[in-house]
């Protein structure tokens, strides 16, 4: 089979990449929530067939990051006050328990490594960069679930918070500057307690950070105009 001469097979078909450019552009805010997702228009957009723009957002609808809607089509996903409830409900329980093995296995190293992203955080705020400041905040919790040494947890969790990232990150672009320095503040909170090892202060500390962005993301979604272009 030597004198064989197939083209190698590439890494990435039409398909990954039409779901890797659709979900950044919900992620960045181009699709917004609500938008109806029309295939024909995508694929002109991203010069492809439709084909792999339909497998995109059925990947994007197992992700939570699209719904579909029977005899209506596929919309960016806009989650009802009763979703929000749901998704903080289960992220307070993870977190507690993220928390816990956190401590258990907790270094100094780990404490350097998430003081470094907050000392980030303050510049990127002080600044107003709020793409950067919701970058650097999900690079905080995932790292103190790399801590928690727990995969399939972090799998999940992670998976909840990509579904609700975009509305944190307009809830909290709207906050004032004080608001906005409270809130990074508070990451350097968590650092301090979760470093006392006091599990239970450390986890109602957590609790606390998890409602507050639920509280937020309400607020923001409430004054959401509907869409369905």
């Amino acid at each position: 089979m030597t004198d064989l001469k197939l083209k190698p097979v590439s890494q990435r078909t039409l398909s990954d990449e039409s779901t890797d450019r659709l979900r950044a552009a919900i992620r960045n805010g181009m699709l917004r929530p609500g938008m109806r997702l029309v295939e024909q228009d995508l694929a002109q957009m991203l010069e492809v067939s439709r084909i792999p723009v339909r497998e995109a957002i059925q990947r994007l609808v197992e992700e939570g990051l699209v719904n579909k809607v029977p005899h209506r089509g596929a919309f960016v996903y806009l989650p009802t006050l009763k979703e929000i409830e749901e998704i903080s409900s289960l992220r307070v329980v993870l977190e507690r328990f993220i928390v816990e093995r956190a401590i258990a296995r907790w270094q100094p190293d780990h404490e350097s490594a998430l003081r470094k992203i907050v000392d980030q955080m303050r510049s990127a705020a002080g600044q107003r960069d709020f793409q950067q400041i919701y970058e650097l905040d999900y690079n905080f919790h995932y790292t103190l679930w790399e801590v928690a040494e727990h995969s399939i947890m972090l799998e999940v969790v992670s998976s909840l918070r990509s579904r609700i990232s975009r509305f944190l990150y307009e809830a909290n672009s709207a906050l004032p500057s004080t608001q906005l320095t409270t809130h990074v503040d508070s990451h350097n909170d968590l650092i301090e307690i979760i470093k006392t090892g006091d599990v239970a202060t450390a986890q109602d500390e957590m609790e606390g950070h998890v409602l507050g962005a639920k509280d937020r993301i309400v607020t923001y979604c409430q004054l959401m105009p509907d869409e369905d272009a």
